[in-house]
């Protein structure tokens, strides 16, 4: 016969009791499952969150048969206000058994039953506000006021301080809140006879003793008005500013506004200074210019037109010092744009170039002989086409017509072209002309640099 399967090893898991207040017993229950066929040991430990006069650390507790058992951890009562907290116990590892994966701890809430001190009296804050603004000669009005109101008469440090000169007693003194929690603060102004800017008064609470100082209303400012009228202005000198017209291409002319404000009451000369970036042929250095009674005044600064490609430039106008004017700080030059209108030249070729020279002969020579050149020799064969043209002398009238090609080969620079005259034995004719043209239908590796010659026949009869 087989023996009885051995007994399971106990799970044990803990569970918590109702929340309790300070100074009651925390209730926890220990179950073991299956229940121990003997009574079995279990160690847990107990811990506290707050301060509530509990015995932490590690006990253990014993399991009856029963398999469930109750035990109480105590908390003490105390006088102190404090946060409510709570008691843990959590099973520890121990022989015998196994511990629960989902209830291997328990908590019961401790509640505080203190009341909390009354909090201390409040210091006040002591802030300033400024009344209605006023004339110079008139008192500058202002509050203080504590919050809450002092318990007993509350002196306060502030600053009086003014902006303008209106005859402000300054300085530091002394106010007292009464009981009622607010006072008024009066500062006196003079009234005087010199015209001068508005200004203010401004009342700053200091630091002091028994009180705090507001973050927002530290400081309160009366503006004061001047009731003085101003003496008369003198007369201004005219402020002269130039503009500048439209931007040009070289060789238009370059226009300026000259500009007097306020008008003068005669024509006014002003000294300017002309410049220019580039060369434009802009007639540069100091000028006079009169500004008539209107106001205004147009100057022409003329450029001129080359053939020159360069980069585009400007004139420019300066106003200078002179007598019975002050410049304009904004507006005392001005430049007008000059643009180029010449291509830049074509940059030079790498290759060899082709060209032709002119050539003469009697028309009893037999043939004109035109020397082809290449400018230097190339790498490879260069195929020039050529065509005899007329002119003042006509084919098969004074020259037969020829066309064809030549090659230069590789290292070659001269060949010659022959064109056969014809003598027309006619007395007393003019020289007479036609004309050789090069045609280059391969540019890989030359270029014509002069593609044609003049063919000179001088008569012989």
């Amino acid at each position: 016969q087989c023996g009885d399967p051995p007994a399971a090893t106990p799970e044990v898991s803990i569970t918590a009791g109702a929340g309790v207040t300070e100074g009651g017993d925390a209730t926890f229950t220990v179950t073991a499952v299956p229940a121990p066929s003997a009574p079995l040991t279990v160690d847990v430990t107990v811990v506290q969150a707050g301060d509530f006069g509990v015995s932490p650390g590690s006990r253990t507790v014993t399991v009856p048969a029963s398999g469930t058992a109750t035990f109480t951890v105590a908390t003490a009562n105390d006088s102190t206000d404090e946060a409510d907290g709570s008691v843990t116990v959590t099973v520890g590892v121990g022989s015998g058994y196994t511990v629960s994966a989902s209830a291997a701890a328990a908590t019961v809430a401790v509640q505080d039953d203190d009341l909390a001190p009354p909090p201390p009296a409040a210091t006040p804050e002591v802030s300033v506000t400024a009344g209605a603004d006023i004339d110079e000669g008139a008192n500058a009005a202002f509050t203080l006021t504590a919050d809450p109101a002092p318990s007993a008469p509350l002196t306060v440090d502030v600053t009086v301080a003014q902006s303008g000169d209106f005859g402000v007693a300054a300085g530091a003194r002394q106010v007292t809140i009464p009981t009622t929690g607010s006072v008024a603060v009066t500062v006196a102004t003079a009234n005087d006879s010199t015209d001068e800017a508005d200004g203010s008064v401004t009342v700053t609470l200091d630091v002091g003793t028994g009180y705090t100082v507001s973050q927002t209303a530290a400081a309160a400012t009366v503006a004061v008005a001047d009731d003085d009228d101003p003496a008369p202005p003198p007369s201004a000198d005219p402020v002269i500013s130039i503009i500048a017209g439209s931007g040009i291409t070289e060789g238009g002319d370059a226009a300026f506004t000259v500009t007097a404000d306020p008008a003068p009451a005669a024509p006014l000369t002003v000294e300017v200074t002309i410049a220019q970036t580039g060369d434009y042929g802009a007639v540069t250095g100091s000028r006079t210019v009169t500004v008539p009674t209107s106001g205004t005044v147009t100057l022409i600064v003329a450029t001129t037109n080359d053939t020159a490609d360069e980069t585009d430039g400007s004139v420019t106008v300066t106003i200078g010092a002179g007598s019975g004017y002050t410049v304009s700080a904004t507006a005392d030059t001005a430049s007008v744009a000059v643009a180029d209108d010449d291509n830049p030249p074509s940059p030079p070729s790498s290759k060899p170039s082709i060209s032709v020279g002119d050539a003469t002969a009697g028309e009893g020579d037999g043939a004109v002989e035109f020397t082809v050149r290449l400018s230097a020799a190339s790498s490879a064969a260069v195929t020039v086409y050529y065509a005899a043209n007329p002119g003042t002398a006509m084919p098969y009238a004074d020259y037969l017509p020829d066309w064809g090609r030549i090659t230069f080969a590789a290292g070659d620079t001269s060949k010659t072209v022959q064109v056969s005259l014809i003598d027309d034995r006619t007395p007393g004719e003019a020289d007479e002309t036609f004309v050789l043209k090069l045609i280059l239908s391969d540019t890989t590796h030359a270029t014509l640099a002069d593609d044609q010659a003049q063919g000179t026949i001088t008569d012989n009869d």
